[in-house]
């Protein structure tokens, strides 16, 4: 196997705006949801949604609605950016988007050693930051580490590799994988970027592939065996995740950038 074949989808973000609420909705969407926990270097809670391909949908939201309350102030602000100069590369990295719109957000890659991978990619000039260790505890107390490697850019996915074993982090069996609306996989992930043609070649440079032009303006982007759709629009950045094995979802998921890959019968 290639380097580039290497790259797997890991899992999507969905930033919700209160962890509780947004577990119950998934679940009565025939979800099954796996608990997730506290992050370290974020103010953060989140849950899991894992598929039988091995990825995963990650809600995520601020643990409390007064830390939202008073960072979406702040970034409503002159301030906001500065603010932001002044933090870690992984605050810079999620919290535009925890106070940005509900919905998808973002989107990870597993399946390189992130230091060799950081290193190459520096050297042929993209910027990015990390390995940036990471860490976050079950509700069960099992402490999970892992990396992440964070491009500048918005629209570019971000690299995760685990320090703990993956499957303490995304459980391996059968029952937290299978889901009574059909949901088996992450079948894409659709990135919203100011100019297709550009973001397009700019990501299959990343991942030592070629882009695809569609019929419809749109481009494919292989990483491994993970399908990106770049589409044009603002702001820049993930912003939906076509469901293998399931067709129509409730609105407000659609809403969300979240939607059926399969047909409608």
């Amino acid at each position: 196997m290639t380097a580039a074949a290497a790259w797997r989808l890991d899992h999507a973000v969905v930033v919700v705006e209160a962890l509780a609420p947004a577990v119950e909705a998934w679940r009565a969407a025939g979800f099954t949801l796996t608990p997730g926990g506290r992050h370290d270097a974020l103010p953060t809670e989140n849950a899991l949604v894992v598929f039988a391909d091995g990825a995963y949908v990650e809600l995520l939201a601020f643990r409390d609605a007064a830390t939202a309350a008073d960072l979406g102030a702040l970034a409503a602000g002159p301030r906001w950016q500065r603010h932001l100069q002044g933090l870690s590369a992984v605050a810079r990295r999620f919290l535009p988007r925890l106070v940005g719109p509900a919905g998808v957000a973002d989107a990870a890659l597993t399946g390189r050693p992130l230091a060799r991978f950081a290193a190459e990619a520096r050297r042929r000039g993209v910027a990015l930051a990390g390995p940036v260790p990471m860490a976050r505890e079950r509700p069960d107390g099992v402490r999970l580490a892992w990396e992440l490697v964070l491009p500048a850019a918005p629209h570019v996915p971000f690299f995760i590799e685990d320090r703990t074993p993956r499957t303490l982090r995304v459980p391996a069996d059968g029952p937290a994988r299978t889901h009574r609306n059909g949901a088996r996989g992450i079948a894409a992930v659709r990135v919203r970027v100011p100019d297709v043609a550009a973001a397009a070649l700019e990501m299959a440079a990343l991942f030592d592939t070629a882009p695809a032009a569609l019929p419809d303006g749109r481009a494919l982007v292989a990483a491994g065996s993970a399908t990106f759709v770049i589409e044009a629009g603002e702001p820049a950045g993930p912003c939906g995740v076509d469901l293998a094995g399931v067709a129509a979802l409730p609105a407000a998921f659609e809403a969300a950038g979240v939607r059926g890959a399969s047909p409608r019968e």
